[in-house]
């Protein structure tokens, strides 16, 4: 099947997590047409509430080298305003249109038709795909569930490339070797309520939360491991628990966003949190969403950029900007490398991809394949 084909049957998927509507099905049924052991297996939340559908393929049996292959297939809602049907798979001035075209249903595909021409010749090694549903929301029934259960069932593969977008300006410009670490900060100020005319008989619990704010914002953050962007903290929602413009409130709330690098650990950075609120009256909860990442696997680096260069004569840069990926579950597993369609169109209105920038994606997975089991 040609890959803007099989990227537009996904397309047509209305896979908005936690639906599926087919995604999981198709590349399954595609994979299988090639000779992989399929599974496709779903995992429920403890509650119930959520069930999501993902797919493990595997294609060979020796053990010598195993290459993964780590993908999505659910998407974003697609918002409105579109000029098409984001459902629709529109093909328009040299773009396919659809939600899911860049993040990441592109990638998927071309993996999969670069698989598919890749094992029409003899090569000693095992291919796996773990291809999941939720990583839009946080992956808990998708790749943390997958990942268990390939571990009790299968093989683990010694590298895996995920197809996250990472290119900016050019496909191929980009190659993202990890992630800052990612964690949330619920922040809790309590007082007493009263008429802001008489502050001998309220304490206001918005002013302790805003002074704390502004103190971790203007934080001095080390940066001494330079294969990551500094450490970052942004406040991101704010609460309180009145409507009314001279009230001040009982209770007040805040969520800080931080992005750190190799020079903090969570640990560390729940210490500092802690530390800077000692002089306010304050409760702090935290939410850890991943720590940072990174591939040091130079082989790895070497075949990709490789692979690049030879097909787009582009000369790609490393970089481990922008948001985290679930490449921070398998980090524990294996090496991992992320490479995909450009960024930019990535859960916007009108979301598009070049259909040659689709097709010389395919080139490039297919010179990888060739180099990694040479």
């Amino acid at each position: 099947m040609d890959v803007i084909s099989l990227c537009s049957d996904l397309i047509r998927c209305k896979s908005v997590t936690p639906i599926d509507d087919g995604a999981i099905e198709c590349v399954s049924s595609f994979l299988k047409s090639l000779g992989f052991e399929t599974t496709v297996l779903t995992f429920s939340s403890p509650d119930g509430s959520n069930s999501i559908k993902n797919l493990f393929a595997k294609y060979g049996s020796s053990k010598r080298k195993t290459l993964g292959f780590l993908g999505h297939t659910d998407v974003v809602p697609p918002g409105n305003d579109w000029e098409t049907d984001p459902f629709a798979a529109l093909q328009k001035n040299g773009f396919l249109i659809g939600r899911g075209a860049v993040d990441m249903k592109g990638s998927v595909s071309a993996f999969c038709c670069a698989v598919q021409q890749f094992i029409r010749q003899k090569f000693d090694g095992t291919i796996e795909f773990f291809i999941t549903g939720d990583e839009e929301v946080g992956s808990y029934e998708g790749t943390r569930s997958l990942i268990k259960w390939v571990c009790e069932n299968a093989y683990m593969p010694d590298d895996c490339l995920i197809g996250e977008p990472s290119s900016q300006k050019n496909l191929g410009d980009v190659i993202s070797l990890g992630h800052r670490g990612s964690m949330n900060v619920m922040v809790k100020s309590y007082g007493k309520q009263g008429h802001s005319a008489y502050p001998e008989n309220y304490k206001n619990s918005l002013s302790d939360l805003c002074r704390y704010v502004a103190k971790m914002v203007n934080y001095a953050w080390k940066h001494e491991d330079k294969r990551f962007p500094s450490t970052n903290l942004e406040p991101t929602l704010l609460f309180a628990s009145n409507y009314a413009v001279n009230v001040v409130p009982d209770e007040s709330s805040a969520n800080l966003n931080i992005r750190f690098g190799g020079d903090y650990s969570a640990d560390s950075l729940k210490q500092i949190l802690l530390d800077e609120a000692k002089e306010f009256e304050l409760s702090l909860e935290f939410f850890l969403s991943g720590e940072p990442y990174y591939c040091n696997d130079e082989n790895l680096k070497r075949i990709l950029s490789a692979a690049i260069k030879e097909t787009s004569a582009i000369d790609p840069v490393f970089s481990t900007a922008g948001g985290t990926s679930d490449g921070r579950y398998m980090i524990r597993y294996c090496n991992i490398i992320e490479f995909g369609l450009l960024d930019a169109a990535m859960h916007q209105k009108n979301e598009r991809v070049k259909i040659s920038d689709l097709r010389k994606l395919e080139e490039i997975y297919l010179a990888f394949l060739q180099k990694y089991f040479a």
